[in-house]
């Protein structure tokens, strides 16, 4: 498995949206729109591989504050689910944003993965909300 950052527009980056797409949006009836996708020239895209093969991504996008970094749209293929993946990701992603000099982490965790944030020191801030269609919650980690 290798960790690797992914170039907007690449066919690693096509790989992504298909991922995305079906572990995030299609089990919703939804599909990744043109506002999910805005500005996204302008973030970060990294990814798990096992060879040539995506088994995760993750999106991140720089506030303006330029000291917190916003992970959005995480996913593991169901084939690499239960295997250490995601955690493989969300650990090789913070150092690379450490080396990014970004001091803190933000996310809107579905509320069926707020377990999983917090096994890596995430915290809860604030009340449950809906986004798309689904309860959230935003979760915080200083890096």
């Amino acid at each position: 498995m290798d960790f690797k950052t992914i170039s907007f527009g690449s066919p690693q980056y096509q790989q992504s949206l298909a991922l995305r797409q079906l572990v995030l949006r299609t089990p919703l009836g939804l599909i990744l729109s043109e506002i999910d996708l805005r500005n996204e020239d302008q973030q970060l895209h990294f990814g798990i591989f096992d060879q040539a093969v995506l088994a995760a991504c993750v999106v991140i996008k720089p506030t303006n504050s330029g000291a917190i970094a916003k992970l959005r749209q995480m996913a593991v293929a169901s084939g690499f689910q239960g295997k250490n993946i995601g955690k493989i990701l969300l650990k090789s992603v913070e150092q690379a944003l450490k080396e990014h000099s970004f001091s803190t982490i933000e996310l809107s965790a579905r509320t069926t993965a707020i377990g999983f944030y917090q096994k890596f020191g995430y915290q809860i801030k604030g009340q449950q909300y809906i986004e798309q269609s689904i309860p959230h919650i935003k979760m915080t980690k200083v890096c």
